[in-house]
């Protein structure tokens, strides 16, 4: 009897008196478990990765459309307030381009972006007729359980000299309280790095609690005012498709840094 790694060989011997060596069919018996076994570990492996990749979800609502809604619905649900649901977007001082228009193009910029990169989008609508309410809107995010709501926006002023991008985000006061500190986690990183990628003016994070798209929802959510129509040079800008790639870029950077 010869051990081999703990596995017993035996030699024989026939009739005349050669010894018949079992070695090669007890390596086969080896080598078939070594693959059974590396099969099965890496059947083990594979599942375990697979179970370990969870796809981030992010929802894009691009703000306003071409019809507008005058319905009115409830700003909160445990508050009296009522407000228009639509009540019309921005348009360039120089180009007279619709807000909707642009706010469109950036979200399925950032949607193609963002897909490149493993993350499940979902679309509020991707067409610029669609008119959803606001609480239709926030109800997309927590029905599908989104990590991150992005509503994307211009911004107007009656000064023609203000410019920038600013994020709004739930107050921490009111309905939307449990979230308004994950969603201004998340929009200062996004913030950040718009500001930084497209090069423009950081107007801060501002708190919101009267806006029915936040105080409906029940998942992080921000909204990005991309720049001001009412300034020529940003008209300009959020108007040129290169520019529009440079802030879809910099809005996926900093969702992939903060979901990640």
């Amino acid at each position: 009897m010869v051990s081999l790694s703990g596995c017993t060989i035996t030699k024989k011997e026939d009739a005349q008196g050669n010894v018949i060596d079992n070695n090669q069919d007890a390596d086969k018996v080896i080598e078939d478990q070594s693959e059974e076994n590396d099969t099965k570990e890496n059947k083990i492996t594979k599942k375990a990765s697979e179970e370990s990749i969870v796809k981030k979800v992010v929802v894009i609502d691009p703000g306003h459309s071409s019809k507008g809604n005058k319905e009115m619905e409830k700003q909160s649900p445990d508050s009296g307030v009522m407000k228009i649901k639509d009540p019309g977007g921005a348009q360039g001082i120089s180009t007279k381009t619709p807000e909707y228009a642009v706010n469109m193009k950036v979200a399925l910029k950032l949607k193609n972006m963002l897909e490149e990169n493993n993350i499940t989008v979902i679309m509020t609508k991707t067409k610029d007729t669609e008119n959803p309410g606001n609480i239709e809107r926030a109800e997309i995010g927590n029905i599908n359980n989104a990590n991150l709501s992005v509503r994307i926006h211009c911004d107007s002023s009656e000064s023609q000299s203000v410019k920038g991008a600013s994020m709004l985000i739930p107050a921490p006061i009111g309905y939307a309280k449990d979230i308004s500190g994950i969603s201004k986690k998340y929009g200062q990183i996004m913030l950040d790095n718009l500001v930084l990628t497209a090069g423009m003016n950081n107007k801060g994070v501002v708190e919101r609690s009267d806006l029915t798209g936040f105080n409906w929802s029940k998942v992080p959510v921000v909204l990005i005012e991309m720049g001001f129509m009412s300034n020529q040079e940003e008209d300009q800008l959020l108007n040129n498709d290169n520019y529009q790639n440079k802030l879809a870029r910099g809005l996926c950077k900093g969702i992939l840094e903060a979901l990640k």
